[in-house]
């Protein structure tokens, strides 16, 4: 298949994508869908009065919260394997070089804020337990203080995620909708990328 960057005067057509392997763009969807519901069980639970119920989704939330860390460890390694990736449009090297500093933000922040979560746990002395299948060990000491500091971490680091992730959401539309380019058909599942914009 011949990449559309190799005709660089030619627009690009949504439906000539060159689609990123299907592994790839699985574990892409798949991690958003477990972001997803690790802030919504955060949310969810600030309305819950229920103690054990609370404790329930608190819990839920870590595991998800380290599959999603587990799942960048799993997306580096099936994208190494596919090395090299072909251009799925023409960029100028400061788009290329904002959508590369946005990607590894995305997946340093994917990759520290669940340990910075286990973190936290551990200081407030909270057993951290994936899925209630076995306990986690303990980070850190047991400490109040340092508790509070890595609740300001994690909410925080939490906060800049989402912004990131609107903000890929976004590049990606305007590359569809406004440059017309196959950005974002590259990614999307075989069932969506077959219909019409």
């Amino acid at each position: 298949m011949t990449s559309p960057s190799a005709h660089p005067g030619t627009p690009f057509s949504p439906a000539a994508a060159v689609r990123r392997p299907p592994a790839l763009i699985f574990l892409h969807w798949l991690t958003l869908a477990l972001i997803a519901a690790v802030l919504g069980l955060v949310f969810v639970r600030e309305g819950i009065d229920e103690k054990a119920l609370r404790m329930t989704l608190i819990n839920l939330h870590r595991s998800l919260g380290l599959c999603v860390a587990l799942l960048v460890v799993v997306r580096i390694a099936v994208r190494l394997a596919k090395r090299p990736l072909p251009p799925t449009a023409d960029a100028s090297p400061l788009e290329h070089f904002v959508a590369m500093a946005v990607h590894l933000a995305l997946y340093v922040l994917m990759f520290v804020l669940p340990l910075i979560g286990w973190a936290l746990s551990s200081a407030n002395g909270k057993a951290v337990s994936f899925f209630g299948l076995f306990v986690l060990p303990p980070l850190v000491e047991q400490d109040e203080d340092l508790g509070d500091v890595f609740a300001e971490y994690h909410e925080g680091a939490a906060w800049l995620l989402l912004g990131l992730v609107g903000a890929h959401a976004a590049a990606a539309l305007a590359h569809h909708f406004i440059k017309r380019d196959g950005v974002l058909r590259a990614m999307l599942p075989v069932w969506l990328a077959g219909r019409r914009s």
